[in-house]
């Protein structure tokens, strides 16, 4: 993979939902990224996601599944020049997964009857989930193969995820019928709307729930309350928005539904650890 990525940063590929990642050095601390739903391998050294009090540490033995979007904070515990970070990401399309799933619901392992499902795991790497990430990046440099063989391995690699040890937590949030799927719809909807003003009682009712089991099964998901959740996919969006689009903070703030600057240098302070105006002059891609 050093071939293809010979210099440090991220890279998107012609391969459908791949993206290359590399790092030459440690993070010398924690840093908070929202993560859409995807699965995470790491091929050289380690990383560490924590979501509330739990870590997740994936690494060339074991990667990380993202089942909704979750803020998480990350860092990356393994890496050097001269033995490099190296991962790859593969977002999860919605349409493939439930395709697969009614493909192959006789062949995959029943899931567990427990009503909710946390939205984040990590699992043993095993031989297929290998064999198969190799396939995709030889297609990574070939951009006709890219397109149509890559978009094969990657299907084939969402099944091995999904008939794996701990697939049935990626399944659970296909189902209708379930609570993790009501929750997964309900943070959909908080991803498309959250700039606009967003009652927790409506939420709820979109879950099909009363606002106490809501609260709960949306923690046991999330590990985050819903008002603090939209919280931080604000701050996240308006951080991008800066970054990225060049907004200025209050710009940004008031683009993801901030009506007091005040509130949100604060707010963004607590969790990115400094104001909007020192994070832009130190900002670096997120990884």
């Amino acid at each position: 993979m050093c071939q293809l990525m010979p210099q440090a940063g991220v890279m998107s590929t012609d391969v459908p939902n791949l993206t290359l990642v590399r790092s030459d050095e440690v993070m010398p601390s924690s840093k908070p990224i929202i993560y859409e739903p995807c699965i995470y391998i790491v091929i050289q050294g380690k990383k560490v996601a924590a979501l509330g009090s739990d870590d997740y540490i994936y690494d060339g033995l074991n990667y990380l599944v993202l089942s909704v979007p979750l803020p998480l904070e990350c860092q990356v515990l393994e890496a050097s020049v001269e033995k490099p970070y190296l991962a790859v990401k593969v977002d999860i399309n919605t349409e493939m997964l439930n395709e697969l799933i009614e493909e192959s619901t006789a062949n995959l392992k029943k899931a567990d009857d427990s009503p909710v499902k946390k939205g984040i795991f990590v699992s043993r790497l095993g031989d297929n989930i290998r064999a198969t990430l190799e396939r995709i990046l030889s297609y990574v440099d070939q951009p006709a193969s890219a397109k149509v063989l890559g978009a094969m391995a990657i299907k084939e690699l969402l099944f091995h995820v999904l008939a794996g040890a701990q697939g049935h937590y990626l399944r659970a949030f296909a189902y209708r019928d379930k609570q993790s799927f009501q929750i997964a719809a309900v943070i959909n909807f908080i991803q498309s709307h959250y700039t606009e003003s967003i009652e927790v009682a409506d939420l709820a009712s979109r879950a099909n729930m009363s606002q106490s089991s809501f609260h709960h099964y949306f923690k046991a998901v999330t590990s985050s309350s819903p008002i603090q959740y939209i919280k931080t996919i604000r701050l996240h969006a308006a951080r991008r928005n800066m970054l990225y689009d060049n907004k200025s903070a209050g710009d940004a703030a008031y683009h993801v539904g901030y009506s007091s600057p005040s509130q949100f240098s604060r707010e963004y302070r607590r969790l990115f650890g400094v104001s909007p105006s020192i994070d832009m002059q130190l900002s670096t891609i997120d990884v």
